[in-house]
């Protein structure tokens, strides 16, 4: 059997200077079949694909435990954002609201005027997903006053949600008490 009539052997590497050259320095099978490559690029591909669905647990697993699932669904369209003239005390980014429920970020809640909303439900009407605004923003409320009594949510927040008046009536107290 002469050595063009051999079967070829699977697994073998060919060697770079076979293959045809794409670019200088760039063969084109050179990613593609040589073993030598595939370990780690399967590695790599597993590290990558934990990343992707470690953050996407950590996205829905942290609204489902703490009870306000509705922020998963939210898509931050800004539909909401229409409501401008209609808040009664003046919230004009319903949907960072939102983000920031779904985040657990107590600072931009503040910062957005999360703690100012009275849950009237006028941007429930524009929201295209149709989700229960006023109870999302209500037990994010609750969330933050308990944080607030705890010491989580940094000094500088609360000063700022003061002095630009973002703070409603109902939790004033507790946070000149954390202030103070």
């Amino acid at each position: 059997m002469s050595e063009s009539e051999k079967p070829s052997q699977i697994g073998k590497n060919r060697s770079d200077e076979s293959q045809p050259l794409i670019l200088p320095g760039i063969h084109r099978y050179q990613f593609f079949t040589n073993l030598k490559d595939r370990g780690w690029t399967l590695n790599l591909d597993r590290v990558a694909l934990f990343g992707i669905v470690s953050a996407l647990l950590a996205t829905t697993v942290k609204p489902l435990l703490r009870g306000n699932p509705a922020t998963i669904y939210c898509y931050e369209c800004r539909a909401c954002y229409a409501t401008q003239d209609r808040c009664p005390v003046g919230i004009s980014l319903q949907a960072e609201l939102v983000v920031a429920g779904r985040a657990l970020d107590y600072d931009r809640f503040i910062r957005n005027g999360g703690l100012k909303c009275v849950r009237c439900g006028n941007c429930q009407s524009f929201c295209v997903q149709y989700l229960p605004l006023p109870r999302m923003f209500e037990i994010m409320q609750q969330e933050t006053r308990q944080a607030i009594l705890a010491g989580i949510v940094p000094q500088e927040s609360l000063i700022q949600g003061l002095q630009q008046g973002l703070i409603g009536k109902e939790f004033i107290d507790d946070v000149v008490k954390a202030i103070s």
